[in-house]
């Protein structure tokens, strides 16, 4: 998570917000989001409280000092604050978890920004068919005698995984996880990001170091 996402100290919230930031109206008008939770009911009275303490996560416990201070009933608290990424705007969801907040400054979700910015439109049906076609010749129509035992990791002996021909000339560039999911290896990843066929955002990366610098301590 970046630094600047602090968690909410909720003795510094004496009162319910009445309406929602011009600046998150403004945005959902633009972006043509769907309209946002009532902000008399439970979800909007979270969402409300996300967006006018920016930059500040909530998680089980802050939670549930919220809605007890001010008698919100409810079975479970955290349900009020974790599926605001539906509206259309970005959230915590899939990037941290236990950890509520709404991304600022403001975007769309990645779901609903495929939607909004389909690009193709009334090409859907061949790329699907492209696709599909593609699986079909390299997978499924190729003889059960024709796949073979390959190294899942190329520099890792003795971890092995059926294979279907397609896959040898994968196979000094990605540790595979399964027939279908590979991994680029880090001279493959050097290849694609400056290519540009694999794009990762600031906070992707971060968190990718962090996992990363994770392993080397933990092997050290």
């Amino acid at each position: 998570m970046s630094n600047q996402y602090t968690l909410i100290d909720i003795e510094n919230i004496n009162e319910l917000p009445s309406n929602y930031p011009t600046e998150f109206t403004e945005f959902c008008v633009k972006e043509k989001l769907k309209p946002p939770p009532k902000i008399n009911t439970k979800t909007g009275i979270a969402l409300s409280l996300m967006l006018h303490n920016k930059y500040k996560f909530w998680n089980r416990d802050t939670c549930d000092k919220l809605v007890k201070k001010f008698n919100i009933d409810t079975k479970d608290s955290i349900q009020l604050f974790n599926k605001h990424n539906q509206i259309g705007i970005k959230t915590s969801s899939g990037i941290e978890k236990g950890k509520y907040y709404i991304i600022y400054p403001y975007c769309l979700s990645n779901k609903y920004g495929l939607r909004k910015n389909n690009i193709y439109k009334g090409n859907k049906n061949s790329e699907i068919d492209k696709i599909k076609s593609t699986i079909k010749n390299d997978y499924i129509n190729v003889p059960n005698s024709l796949w073979h035992l390959g190294h899942k990791n190329p520099n890792i002996s003795g971890h092995l995984i059926l294979q279907p021909p397609i896959q040898a000339k994968y196979k000094d560039n990605y540790i595979f996880i399964d027939p279908l999911t590979k991994f680029p290896m880090p001279h493959k990843l050097v290849q694609m990001l400056k290519k540009k066929e694999l794009i990762l955002t600031n906070e992707q990366i971060r968190n990718y170091k962090e996992v990363f610098d994770n392993l080397v301590r933990q092997n050290s």
